[in-house]
């Protein structure tokens, strides 16, 4: 099973901000699991590959949950003016 998730971010800043975050949850994996992500431009690709179909959904799963608290937080940190946030 392989699954390939896209997410485009609104800007590149954003694009490696997120990446950055995401990349330390996103080093071990089960041995027969091939985990690939790349960035270009505003856009990062996740390609997620097991013949076990559960390791899998639970990667593309979680990625996009941190994906969502990142964006949770960096709309939070644009609102209220606190970190790097740009505005």
């Amino acid at each position: 099973m392989s699954i390939e998730l896209s997410i485009e971010c609104s800007d590149e800043l954003v694009a490696a901000a997120l990446d950055e975050a995401l990349m330390p949850d996103n080093r071990y994996f089960p041995k027969d699991q091939i985990f690939e992500a790349s960035r270009k431009g505003s856009s990062i690709l996740f390609t997620v590959s097991s013949p076990r179909a559960r390791p899998v959904v639970s990667t593309v799963t979680s990625i996009i949950s941190d994906a969502r608290l990142f964006r949770d937080m960096w709309l939070e940190a644009k609102t209220w003016g606190l970190g790097n946030a740009p505005r």
